[in-house]
């Protein structure tokens, strides 16, 4: 019978840890969107890649379930049970990959270890009574109001991230056609659209430009300078304090797009493709839907009274 002479990667490791979570990047580097590698690369070098080090004498091959424990124990005492959660997430995607990588005939650690989050309330989010304001203060109170309002407008009627935002081209932007081209976190295209109102505010912005290339950045300074994402918050800052609203972030213009295209569609599928979630658990952190508005929801789509109305039947609400 055949026999394998390969020597064990158990008995010898190849290199430090900080050297083999390096080895881990690069592998991610391949699979997964550039902030993604980024975070995996903060966590790591800040948190707990020191404490594997330290704990087990630099060598992977001692990590045990008390070893993980002892990471989660003391990053729980300075964070909340969420970033425990996330940074759970991510040590765990490292040992896993760690195991398989290496071929490791022991048991993983990892399996031993059960962190759960408790199911997260939906954040409110930006209204639409405040998002009039903003955009009434972008219009007397902007030093560049037609892109500002343009801004807002793109921002609250496609959700799209504001990493894809201060990304877009002038390419990127179809206003014939009312739709915006975005590469997201999976590194695939996506189609977003928007509707006549934001065609029309695209329209003034653009009309205060000239010599417009197709790979010039879409969001521009009145010097012609690419805007930043830093000038971008700044702007959002200041527009919140004029308009007298609370501090409002980009994301909570996505949270806002989530919950009026379910209002609208009653359809949680649907507004999870828009927002390119990975599943329906995710998008229901950005909508909030009490058991009172299930059974309306319910009850507007009465299988019966649809079934009676296919077959010719009249139905009466009571």
């Amino acid at each position: 019978m055949a026999r394998v002479i390969k020597s064990n990667p158990l008995i010898k490791q190849k290199g430090s840890i900080s050297s083999i979570y390096a080895e881990f990047l690069r592998d991610k580097n391949s699979l997964c969107a550039k902030s993604t590698v980024n975070i995996y690369k903060r966590l790591g070098e800040k948190f707990f890649i020191p404490q594997l080090s330290e704990l087990t004498g630099d060598d992977m091959n001692k990590v045990t379930k008390e070893t993980l424990r002892t990471i989660l124990d003391d990053y729980e005492a300075d964070h909340d049970e969420g970033g425990k959660v996330f940074i759970w997430a991510h040590l765990k995607s490292f040992i896993n990959w760690y195991w398989q990588e290496y071929e490791i005939p022991t048991a993983n650690p990892t399996q031993y270890i059960h962190v759960r989050r408790k199911e997260a309330k939906p954040i409110p989010g930006i209204t639409p009574e405040e998002i009039d304001k903003l955009l009434k203060t972008a219009k007397t109170h902007s030093v560049f109001p037609e892109r500002d309002i343009a801004m807002l407008m793109i921002l609250s009627d496609t959700g799209i991230r504001r990493r894809s935002l201060m990304e877009l081209k002038m390419s990127d932007v179809d206003v014939r056609n009312g739709t915006i081209i975005t590469h997201e976190k999976d590194q695939q295209f996506h189609v977003h659209s928007f509707g006549s109102a934001c065609s029309k505010a695209i329209v003034k912005y653009l009309s205060c430009l000239e010599d417009v290339k197709p790979t010039d950045p879409f969001w521009l300074t009145m010097d012609g300078a690419g805007l930043t994402v830093y000038g971008a918050k700044e702007i959002l800052r200041r527009l919140c304090a004029e308009a007298n609203i609370p501090m409002h972030h980009f994301h909570d213009f996505r949270r806002f797009f989530a919950k009026e295209l379910y209002k609208s569609t009653r359809d949680i599928y649907t507004v999870s493709r828009a927002l390119q979630h990975k599943g329906i658990e995710v998008t229901k952190r950005y909508i909030d839907v009490d058991d009172y508005e299930t059974a309306e929801i319910t009850r507007s789509f009465s299988p019966m009274d649809r079934r009676l109305r296919q077959t010719g039947v009249k139905v009466k609400r009571v």
